[in-house]
């Protein structure tokens, strides 16, 4: 018995001996700009590291030398960046020296928050722009010129040229590592498919591998393959279009499918969206390609494509053709015994000869009068999208649209509640005109001039703070419509939310049993200001003492995380921080899109994700502080 526990002491002693030899390790290829592959055990390929490093593969590549993507453990990569904490530096400082988050350095160095770092310390960085290549003539000795009489030396005979081994193919990526390579590609160029770049990795995709790159890409980013094709809008369309099909049909030849129709269906989604402008619905497109990869979830029965049923169904339904289909229902989400309404559904609002008008009528109404707004003056042919309005059938009111996310994981925020409300989008009650926000036009990668809306891009923006918020264990309530001129203003609707007197029923459940000092109150808006291109018209604003904490919070997180986007704060007398009562709540004006300098990244699929961590952080400190 005490040989056993000295043997397990033994063990013990050399467990920790090998894991401060492994730290040693760490520190020395730190001090020399080295990264040791697998030292910790988690790196997945060399596209996993450059992500890491914040880079593409190629420019990674360029600056370490490396030729080959394949890695073998305990490999030293050399000619990585690192910097040196100086006498009274902390991680925070240095990070934002080289243009990180503290939590990029962290993610990066493997170290927590909180650690004390040491002076003379090295730690990972990302690149400057300037160390993306290495210099070509580093190291190596200037050529000295040659004498002007230099003999000439005797003829020898020359050796037999050297037989050099015939070098092995280098084994096939991993499907994880064209996921990540993908991604990585998207990350680093605006406008990513077509290049050069994205094509290299896309090109790997085979009907062999086709199925795990499809699902390892969704497991990494949440989304779709073809979802990130389709939000490359600085891409061309045949570009774009081109790729998605290709995934179509390395699917249907993987899973053996030749339904023609099935086919057709796919390409007639396909130019149906990208007949609109730059931003793409793919949900049938998905629908489709993971039938065909799941056939046991009997997705032609959802997605029939014989009766035309395209499931425009549910809360949060997505409408994206502009057009009334027969079987449209959006469901009421006001509680009470309200029905779901359809196009037929009667209103109260009038026509001018005195009719009263369906929800269908109300559609096509708000379709008729953006194609009018002057934001689709250069337009060719606006598209323009529009939801069946939120009508209340036992009020005879058109109200909010609300709705309650719950958490995805566990976190800081559990037990907290987080109100977004996406700015616009909504039909007024007093008239049925739909409150789009400012419009205006922008040009896409084939020169032609796209509609962008205020409340489309309010809402992209808000689906991704929602979900980064549920990640760390909030619940969130979304409530969205007109606010001004017969919208919730005119209800108090918001007041009355809080008070769980509106809104969907699972949303009065949740106003009534969580305390107000638990709750927090986001409303996101953008700009859209053609006759002011030169302002980014980046701003927070708060209205109540409680409420300028958020603000300057937000402030602080996205200046240091999202610099281009830092919003000012500004006290100001806005109806919806006010109607907030006892709830800390701020009003977020993004940018203004028609200023050329920030309007790619308010439109990046990517950007927007990284904006809506550091406004998840900042919600996250002001409700545990």
């Amino acid at each position: 018995m005490d040989f056993r526990i000295d043997l397990n002491a033994a063990k013990g002693t050399a467990k920790a001996s090998q894991q401060e030899d492994t730290e040693k390790l760490k520190r020395e290829a730190k001090a020399k700009g080295e990264y040791i592959v697998s030292v910790s055990g988690d790196e997945k390929g060399l596209f996993a590291i450059a992500k890491k490093f914040n880079m593409s593969l190629t420019d990674f590549k360029n600056m370490t030398g490396l030729t080959k993507d394949t890695l073998q453990k305990g490999q030293v990569i050399k000619n990585i960046p690192t910097a040196k904490i100086e006498s009274g530096m902390g991680l925070a400082s240095i990070a934002r020296k080289h243009g990180m988050t503290l939590e990029q350095f962290c993610t990066l160095n493997n170290i927590d928050k909180n650690y004390k770092p040491q002076k003379g310390e090295y730690f990972y960085v990302f690149p400057d722009k300037s160390r993306q290549k290495p210099d070509a003539g580093k190291d190596t000795p200037a050529p000295q010129p040659k004498p002007e009489t230099e003999p000439q030396p005797e003829a020898k005979p020359q050796p037999k040229p050297e037989v050099k081994p015939i070098e092995q193919p280098e084994p096939p990526m991993s499907a994880e590592d064209i996921a990540a390579g993908l991604e990585q590609a998207a990350s680093d160029y605006r406008g990513a498919v077509g290049r050069d770049e994205f094509n290299q990795i896309f090109n790997k995709i085979n009907k062999n591998n086709v199925i795990d790159v499809v699902q390892s890409f969704e497991e990494q980013n949440g989304k779709s393959l073809i979802n990130m094709i389709s939000d490359e809008w600085s891409s061309s369309h045949e570009d774009r279009k081109a790729a998605m099909t290709k995934i179509f049909d390395l699917v249907a030849g993987k899973t053996g499918n030749r339904n023609p129709k099935l086919r057709e269906e796919f390409i007639d989604n396909l130019n149906d969206e990208f007949d609109s402008w730059g931003f793409v619905s793919t949900k049938k497109m998905d629908k489709i390609i993971n039938g065909m990869i799941n056939p046991d979830e009997s997705f032609i029965e959802e997605y029939d494509i014989e009766t035309n049923d395209r499931d425009n169904t549910g809360i949060r339904a997505e409408h994206m053709s502009g057009k009334v289909y027969p079987n449209e229902v959006f469901h009421t989400t006001n509680g009470g015994r309200s029905r779901d309404i359809t196009p037929e559904t009667k209103t109260s609002i009038k026509d001018g000869d005195g009719n009263t008008v369906t929800a269908g009528t109300l559609k096509n109404w708000a379709l008729h009068s953006g194609r009018r707004d002057k934001g689709f003056s250069d337009v060719k042919d606006p598209f323009i999208v529009r939801p069946l309005p939120n009508y209340n059938t036992e009020t005879k009111k058109i109200e909010a649209v609300t709705e309650v996310l719950e958490p995805t994981s566990s976190g800081n925020l559990d037990g907290k509640v987080v109100i977004l409300n996406p700015g616009h989008g909504g039909y007024q009650q007093n008239n049925g005109f739909f409150d789009a926000g400012t419009v205006l036009s922008v040009e896409n990668a084939e020169g032609e001039q796209m509609p962008i809306e205020e409340w489309r891009v309010a809402q992209m923006y808000t689906d991704k703070i929602a979900d980064n918020l549920r990640n760390r264990g909030a619940q969130v309530v979304i409530v969205s419509g007109a606010v001004r001129n017969g919208g919730m203003a005119a209800q108090k609707y918001i007041e009355r939310m809080l008070d769980g007197k509106k809104g969907d029923d699972a949303v009065r459940d949740v106003m009534q049993s969580t305390d107000k000092e638990d709750m927090l109150f986001l409303s996101i808006h953008v700009e859209s200001a053609k006759e002011r291109p030169d302002q980014k018209a980046c701003t927070v604003r708060y209205s109540k003492d409680m409420d300028k904490e958020l603000a300057e919070n937000i402030n602080k997180h996205v200046n240091q995380g999202f610099m281009a986007l830092t919003p000012n704060p500004v006290h100001d007398n806005l109806y919806v921080n006010k109607a907030a009562k006892g709830v800390t709540a701020s009003l977020l004006e993004i940018g203004n899109i028609a200023n050329g300098s920030i309007t790619n990244s308010l439109l990046s699929d990517f950007d927007q994700k990284k904006y809506a961590e550091c406004i998840a952080d900042a919600i996250e400190e002001t409700m545990l502080n």
